[in-house]
């Protein structure tokens, strides 16, 4: 009382926590990248050491008595007694597990069950348990520590890290087993929970919002108020370019909340969750006024987010595989800020992470047990004669199918993800995500994937001189069925040939599929269609994800992509069809 309020005081009292938090942070995760750094001299050894950990901690249980762990001694034993697996290998083991009986998969307590989706099931639910916590957390120590070691800018503000909205109440399985995690630090141990609740600006209680509308402007109010933002940590491009094209919509009202200290989200919502989630230390008029200023100027979007953020330093997200196609246009954004790319992070484990200044991402030797398939490998029909080759046997250059052993409970899974071994950190293999190998279409036996799909864009869009902003080939019912191109840019506009001539690119593409080639020889498939969709409506990115929510995905599990393997995107995109080759 009888003091004048200073928001710089303030401001210099958050900017100095947010580094004393983020050093302290480093400091406790620097043991593990250190340990990390000594692995990659011995990779084999390393891989025994977190196999033979596992085994032994689990060859009591239903699953170890049923594959003989009490007699495996190396890895190579492992391979001989445990047969690869997929989730439906797990289901009714899980289904059992949820019922609450112990000692199946795992001899540790399952702690939660965590909802993901599946390309052959609605949801899939990966048991966690305390051990598989420690493998995720020894990987982002690493990161952590590596990062703001070499980037020091990042420790100078707080941070955003993206969080899954739950889009429902809280679930919990007959026997009591919470289904999903409140927030995305639960991947976190105790003391790194306590810090980066503290350092992130977004509050962990933006998860209880049911609407995605709601949850967006929440989303980027908090962004907004947070005026020394150092790190944006995005698992999508597309999710940060999307969210910053509402500024223009909701600018002008979010100025207004932060000057009163309200909250006016777009749609109703409960009011104790309203109340956690009002811009923090109530009314900050000097901010609304800075931002407002900003944001009515004539400046260019890019220059407008530069003086928002002015300490942004680093952004950190998906650039591989599809990703690539969408993250130019967040560049475009921040062409100040370094983008690191993603490792890559399943919700069965962790694969790899990522290290400044190197080409690919480390993999995550000391989290779980890795095999690889190589992709290019003449196939055998006998699965007992492949060959799978463990992390120290990998070769710059090749590609692998990814599969994976964890303290979780699963076994020899195949992930499914395809990556190439760009180079080493010593003997540690650095890898690029290349896509998902069971991403696949097969109406009547053509088996279309994902990643020769976005081959064959890539090569058509470049033939044709264009960039678009969103692309999505989809199978579309019919008699006889086929596929189609939805196709969004700026760029496209007059360009009346466009349709016809990317039809034929693209169909002559899919065609050196030869099973594709085949199903049209034989009139089973109607050739492609192409639909250009009008750059002025909803951008295409958005459509798309609205139809994945609405499919029963979680926000944090569409991931952009080349192919949807789903029939019903017709109706989707309908509205914002341009032009097309129909006849």
């Amino acid at each position: 009382p009888g003091h004048r309020f200073d928001a710089s005081v303030v401001g210099s009292f958050v900017m100095n926590l947010a580094n004393a938090l983020n050093t302290a942070w480093m400091w406790k995760c620097r043991g593990e990248l250190q340990r990390f750094h000594r692995a990659t001299s011995a990779v084999a050894v390393t891989q025994a050491a977190v196999l033979k950990e596992i085994i032994s901690r689990n060859r009591a249980t239903n699953y170890g008595n049923q594959h003989g762990f009490s007699g495996i001694r190396s890895p190579r034993d492992f391979q001989r007694r445990v047969p690869l697996s997929n989730y439906d290998t797990y289901a009714q083991l899980i289904q059992r597990i949820a019922a609450g009986e112990p000692n199946l998969l795992t001899s540790e307590k399952v702690q939660w069950l965590e909802p993901t989706s599946g390309s052959t099931r609605g949801e899939k639910l990966i048991p966690y348990t305390r051990s598989l916590r420690k493998q995720f957390q020894r990987a982002i120590a690493a990161w952590i520590a590596d990062l703001m070691h070499h980037r020091p800018a990042v420790r100078q503000g707080r941070a955003y890290w993206s969080i899954s909205p739950a889009f429902g109440a809280g679930r919990s399985t007959a026997s009591g087993i919470p289904i999903g995690f409140d927030d995305d630090t639960a991947y976190l141990g105790r003391l790194e929970r306590f810090a980066a609740r503290r350092l992130l600006v977004v509050p962990p209680a933006i998860t209880k919002l049911a609407n995605i509308d709601n949850f967006r402007y929440c989303t980027l109010l908090h962004l907004l108020q947070a005026g020394d933002l150092s790190l944006i940590s995005v698992w999508s491009p597309t999710f940060l370019s999307t969210l910053l094209a509402a500024l223009d919509q909701w600018g002008e009202r979010i100025c207004y909340d932060l000057h009163n200290g309200s909250l006016s989200l777009p749609f109703r919502a409960n009011s104790e969750v309203l109340r956690q989630l009002r811009p923090r230390g109530g009314a900050n008029i000097r901010r609304a006024s800075q931002l407002e200023s900003i944001l009515q100027s004539s400046l260019s979007l890019s220059e407008k987010l530069r003086q928002v953020w002015p300490q942004l330093a680093l952004i950190s997200c998906w650039t591989d595989a599809a990703a690539a196609d969408y993250v130019s246009e967040v560049r475009r954004l921040f062409p100040t800020v370094e983008f690191q790319p993603k490792g890559l992070l399943a919700t069965e484990g962790c694969v790899s992470f990522p290290l400044v200044e190197q080409n690919g991402a480390a993999l995550a030797l000391r989290s779980h047990f890795f095999e690889f398939e190589e992709v290019d490998a003449v196939s055998n029909d006998q699965a007992e004669s492949k060959i799978y080759l463990l992390a120290h046997e990998l070769s710059r250059g090749r590609k692998y199918r990814v599969i994976m052993t964890t303290a979780g409970g699963l076994y020899r899974y195949q992930l499914h993800d395809v990556v190439e071994v760009v180079g080493f950190e010593k003997q540690c293999p650095l890898l690029r995500f290349l896509g998902k190998a069971d991403r696949t279409s097969d109406l009547v036996g053509e088996k279309l994937s994902e990643p020769h799909v976005r081959d064959v864009l890539n090569r058509a869009f470049v033939a044709h001189g264009i960039s678009p902003r969103f692309s999505l080939v989809v199978p579309v019912a019919g008699q006889p069925p086929h596929y189609r191109l939805y196709v969004q840019g700026s760029e496209l506009v007059g360009m009346p040939d466009l349709p016809s001539s990317m039809a034929s690119a693209v169909q002559i593409g899919l065609e050196e599929n030869p099973y594709y080639r085949y199903a049209v020889q034989l009139r089973q498939l109607s050739r492609l269609e192409v639909c250009i969709l009008d750059a002025s409506s909803k951008p295409g990115w958005l459509v798309y994800e609205r139809g994945c929510l609405a499919r029963g995905q979680k926000a944090g599990d569409i991931k952009p992509t080349a192919l949807d393997y789903r029939t019903g995107w017709a109706d989707e995109f309908s509205r914002a069809v341009l032009s097309t080759n129909l006849e």
